[in-house]
C-alpha cells in the first residue's frame, strides 16, 4: 500500500519549508525512525524521519524547492505489516502544486519511477554535517567529487578549502556592455579528471572596490526576514539591571560538581531558565504571543522556553519544553541536547515553533550588554551577558563581586515598562538568592 508522509506542521506560524537535502532516493529501504529529509524554516534545520517501514517510490521535492505544510514530501510502498487503514496515497502521477521530481545530477544511474511520473535518479551522497554543505554550496564545490577526511569518510570544512584551493581558479576580467564584468572562473593547468566535477562560479566582485556579493540564502535568509518583521512590527522596548551573582557562583560550582559525578554539565543557563519561569507565574503577560490578525494577546498557562543556540549557519531557537516541570539537571541535560542537535542540524520537528518566552545567553561572548530582538509573535525575550568580577559598594565598602548584566525586551503594544522592569528585577531578585529560587523549584 502506498503510503504519503507529508510535510508537519513544525512550528507557530510556519508554513513552509525549503528542502535541504535528501537522504534517501526512489528504491531505497528504509525503516521507523530513519531520516528521511532535512528541511529548512525560519526557526531551525529539522531532519525528518521516517515513520513506517517500506521503500521509497516517489519523492515530490527537490533540493531548494519550498514545500507547503501538510502537502506530500515522499511516497513509501508499506510493508505488510505497516499497513495503516486510511493511508492511501492519490493516484500515482499526481502532485501537489508545483511540485517536481529531483533533477538528476551528471553520472547518476536512474531508479524506478512510479506510472505517469517522470523517471527519479539517485546521486550517490557524499557524508557532511549541514554547515558544510552550507559552505560548499556557498562556494560552488559539489561535495560529491571531495575526498572525506573525516571520521567514517565525512567531508570536513579543510576538505572543502583544500579541494577548491587545488582545482580552484584566479579573477578573470572582461570588458562587456556598458561597465566592467568580473567573473570567478576555474583555471585548468593540466588535463582535469572527468570525476572532479567542475565548480560553478562564485561571486562577482568589485573590481574597483573589491567588493563581493554574496546570497544570502537558507538559514541566513529565513533569520533576516524574521528580524525584519519583528522589528517591523513589534514595539521593541529594553530594560536593562545588573545582578550582584556571587551567591549564585558559590552554589552553581556546588551543584556542577555533584552533577559532573552524575554525568550531566551544568551551566549558568539551568538557574536563568528556573529564574524567568518563577518570574513569568509573577508576570503572566510576558508568558504570551500577540495575535496581530485576531488583535489578541495569546496567554500561555505553560512554560516553552526558546533557547538560542548559536549554529554555523546562524542562530536557531530550540524550545524547552514543560520547562516549569523540570529539575535543574533535567533542564541541563535538555539545554545540552538542544544545543548538539541545532549544531548538527538534528533538531527535531517538535523541537521547534509555539515558544512562550525567550533566554538568549551571550555569556561566552562578553560585552556589557545588548538589546536582544524578539522572537516574533512572542511579546518578551531575556538575555543575559558574562559573569565579571565588579567593583561594588556593599556596607559601606568598595568590594569586588560577581556581576551579571539581565537585558528585557518586550513588546511595548501590550507590555509596558512597568511590567517589564518588575519582571527583570524579579529574574535579577532569584538570581542574587539562590534560596529564594529553590524554593520556587519542582
Amino acid at each position: 500500500m502506498a503510503y504519503q508522509l507529508t510535510l508537519p506542521d513544525i512550528g507557530e506560524g510556519v508554513v513552509e519549508a525549503e528542502v535541504q537535502a535528501w537522504h534517501v532516493a526512489p528504491g531505497d529501504h528504509v525503516v521507523e525512525d530513519q531520516p528521511l529529509v532535512e528541511v529548512m524554516t525560519d526557526k531551525a534545520t529539522v531532519t525528518i524521519p521516517s515513520p513506517r517501514r517500506g521503500t521509497v517510490t516517489r519523492l515530490f521535492y527537490a533540493v531548494g524547492d519550498v514545500a507547503r505544510v501538510h502537502t506530500p514530501l515522499v511516497e513509501l510502498e508499506l510493508e505488510a505489516t505497516d499497513v495503516v487503514l486510511g493511508a492511501r496515497a492519490p493516484p500515482p502521477g499526481t502532485a501537489p502544486p508545483g511540485a517536481h521530481a529531483p533533477p538528476a545530477p551528471a553520472g547518476a544511474h536512474a531508479a524506478p519511477a512510479p506510472a505517469g511520473a517522470h523517471a527519479i535518479v539517485r546521486p550517490s551522497k557524499a557524508l557532511a554535517t549541514p554547515a558544510v554543505r552550507a559552505m560548499a554550496r556557498s562556494l560552488g564545490v559539489d561535495l560529491q567529487g571531495v575526498p572525506g577526511t573525516g571520521r567514517g569518510g565525512r567531508v570536513t570544512k579543510e576538505d572543502v578549502e583544500t579541494f577548491r584551493g587545488g582545482v580552484g581558479g584566479e579573477d578573470h576580467r572582461a570588458n562587456g556592455g556598458n561597465g566592467v564584468a568580473t567573473a570567478f572562473a576555474v583555471e585548468q593547468r593540466a588535463p582535469v579528471s572527468p570525476a572532479l566535477p567542475a565548480l560553478r562560479p562564485a561571486a562577482p566582485r568589485n573590481p574597483i572596490q573589491n567588493e563581493e556579493r554574496i546570497p544570502l540564502r537558507g538559514l541566513k535568509k529565513r533569520i533576516a526576514a524574521q528580524m525584519a518583521r519583528s522589528k517591523r512590527t513589534a514595539a521593541h522596548f529594553t530594560f536593562v539591571e545588573q545582578a550582584d551573582v556571587t551567591e549564585l557562583v558559590r552554589v552553581k560550582h556546588r551543584v556542577a560538581d555533584a552533577a559532573r559525578k552524575m554525568g550531566v554539565k551544568v551551566t549558568y543557563l539551568p538557574f536563568v531558565v528556573k529564574a524567568v519561569v518563577a518570574a513569568l507565574k509573577k508576570h503572566p503577560t510576558l508568558n504570551a504571543s500577540l495575535d496581530d490578525e485576531r488583535n489578541e494577546l495569546v496567554l500561555k498557562h505553560h512554560y516553552d522556553l526558546g533557547i538560542a543556540s548559536a549554529t554555523a549557519d546562524g542562530l536557531t531557537v530550540p524550545v524547552l519544553r514543560r520547562a516549569d516541570q523540570l529539575s535543574l539537571l533535567d533542564i541541563a541535560r535538555e539545554i545540552e541536547r538542544l544545543a548538539h542537535d541545532s549544531k548538527a542540524g538534528l533538531t527535531r520537528p517538535e523541537d521547534v515553533g509555539r515558544g512562550t518566552f525567550t533566554i538568549t545567553s551571550l555569556g561566552p561572548l562578553g560585552g556589557l550588554f545588548g538589546t536582544p530582538v524578539l522572537n516574533y509573535p512572542e511579546v518578551g525575550i531575556l538575555a543575559v551577558h558574562r559573569i565579571r568580577p565588579t567593583p561594588l559598594v556593599k556596607d559601606g565598602q568598595i568590594v569586588a563581586r560577581d556581576v551579571l548584566h539581565v537585558a528585557v525586551t518586550g513588546d511595548h503594544r501590550v507590555v509596558d515598562g512597568q511590567a517589564i522592569s518588575s519582571f527583570t528585577l524579579q529574574v535579577v531578585r532569584y538570581l542574587e538568592d539562590p534560596s529564594l529560587l529553590f524554593m520556587e523549584m519542582v
